[in-house]
């Protein structure tokens, strides 16, 4: 098969299903309770929201999905597609995928009838599986298969591990389950038990380690903000997909302690007003109501305050004075596109802060500037703006009580304020994000050229605060009027042929 072909053939099958009746079994005591990260699938739900049916041992495509099957497979793929009704997958059950020390990446996948479970895979994998006991198994490259009574387990080991035992790992796994099971983790089950498409749990600071450089992390925990960090055990998050929308719930499992009402405290109450100093086309513009006041008292802000030494331009009372003065919406927007697609020489950003001695910090700032007298800082209108070179520049200002900058030459004329859509994202919550993506954005712009067969037009938006949040990728012309059709073409799209 080419290149994720049969990644995207997995990614299908998960959503042909015919319904079968539930067992006792529970694959969740096959998850070690230290597993980095779990995924919780509920496919009997996804396949009826992506309008694909199961019929007389045959799967059935909308005329919708002809773009999909057209770019997707080749001829023997396609074959394979007639051959999924009749594999023995049992997706009323979850389906649950997971991460750990010994494993890059394992599913457990439930069944009806093993046998067409292996000759499925012994066809996918143009290899015969062999027995092994009660079970059957294949090694293809870096992943094992096997298929018991119950499951079909496909495993990638960590590349430390022995081939004999990671094999023996998967054995155990499958025939006595793990010896310290994810079930004795109170946060997973109460995740993994809810009701959505997808449920995720992971242990954030694994997660983090998996997703960055291990010295990025450890100057994070080292800047102040390890007691923050500290104060949390895991995260989890729920996903579920509606006609033309993906929502995530996202929710951290904190310990009690003080700090964390302390956290709480900081946040202000919801407010648009920052958006009036962001342009109208910006295609990113996230913002954070604080109290300065609750800010300076939380443990971590102390520690980095401390480090700050006094000097001719600013003393540590002064910073700690203008930290305390924020009062409301913490306000940025970002043009990304033109500075990573386009290359831009200078990111174009945006930002308003909310604060009560905002005349007095743009005084500061300007004397500063002129002070070290490397470059120079010049009033124009009722701003200060900074030349840094031909083509940058830095202005900002007071007004209206906010502290406002921005990195590019044009003044905000037409504000994002303007934006009923962007606005009552912000008005709604605490804490938002908005990403525009909308016909005639420079955004949409640069979606369509990656994947110029989808008639792309949306808008992502997301809010919360210190315990949970909630995520909307919103695309108002979806693929065939289905978002899961959506998804699957632009997999489909990435493909390597």
């Amino acid at each position: 098969m080419k290149k994720l072909a049969f990644l995207l053939l997995l990614a299908v099958t998960m959503v042909f299903v015919s319904c079968k009746d539930e067992s006792s079994s529970n694959p969740l005591t096959m998850i070690p309770s230290d597993a980095n990260f779990v995924a919780a699938i509920d496919a009997g739900s996804i396949i009826k929201k992506a309008n694909i049916k199961v019929e007389n041992g045959e799967v059935v495509f909308p005329d919708s999905y002809n773009s999909l099957l057209k770019n997707a497979f080749n001829s023997a793929e396609k074959e394979m597609m007639s051959e999924v009704a009749k594999a023995g997958i049992d997706f009323t059950k979850k389906t649950y995928a997971f991460n750990s020390t010994d494993f890059e990446a394992l599913a457990i996948i439930p069944i009806t009838d093993a046998n067409a479970a292996k000759a499925f895979i012994e066809k996918a994998c143009k290899t015969d599986m062999t027995a092994d006991g009660e079970l059957y198994k294949l090694e293809a490259g870096n992943e094992w298969y096997f298929v018991s009574g119950n499951y079909i387990v496909i495993a990638q080991p960590s590349a430390t591990l022995e081939t004999a035992v990671a094999e023996n790992l998967i054995k155990n796994l499958i025939t006595t389950g793990s010896t310290n099971p994810i079930t004795n983790n109170a946060d997973a089950m109460e995740m993994l038990d809810r009701k959505a498409d997808v449920t995720f749990f992971g242990d954030y600071r694994k997660l983090l380690q998996m997703s960055g450089n291990p010295r990025e992390l450890s100057m994070l925990m080292a800047s102040g903000m390890g007691s923050i960090l500290n104060d949390y055990r895991s995260v989890g998050a729920t996903l579920n997909f509606n006609k033309k929308d993906l929502e995530m719930a996202l929710e951290v499992f904190a310990n009690d302690t003080e700090n964390i009402k302390s956290y709480q405290a900081v946040i202000g109450k919801p407010s648009a007003e920052g958006l009036k100093f962001i342009p109208a086309d910006i295609q990113f513009a996230v913002s954070g109501s604080v109290k300065g006041k609750e800010l300076v008292k939380i443990d971590a802000v102390n520690q980095a305050l401390a480090q700050i030494s006094n000097n001719p331009f600013v003393t540590q009372d002064e910073i700690k004075q203008y930290l305390e003065a924020i009062d409301g919406p913490v306000t940025f927007g970002w043009n990304y596109v033109d500075y990573i697609i386009n290359r831009s020489s200078m990111p174009q950003v945006y930002g308003a802060i909310k604060n009560e001695k905002a005349d007095e910090i743009c005084n500061k700032l300007q004397s500063t500037i002129n002070g070290f007298g490397i470059i120079a800082c010049t009033k124009v209108g009722d701003e200060y703006v900074v030349n840094i070179s031909s083509d940058m520049a830095i202005a900002f200002g007071s007004k209206d009580g906010f502290l406002h900058f921005r990195t590019v030459a044009q003044k905000v004329t037409n504000s994002l304020y303007d934006d009923k859509l962007a606005r009552g994202i912000f008005e709604e919550s605490p804490s938002a994000l908005y990403a525009n993506a909308l016909q005639g954005s420079r955004a949409n712009a640069m979606l369509t050229s990656v994947a110029p067969n989808l008639n792309f037009s949306g808008y992502l938006k997301a809010n919360g605060n210190v315990t949970d949040a909630s995520m909307k990728i919103v695309i108002d012309q979806p693929e065939g009027n289905n978002i899961i059709e959506t998804f699957l073409t632009i997999l489909a799209n990435a493909q390597m042929r």
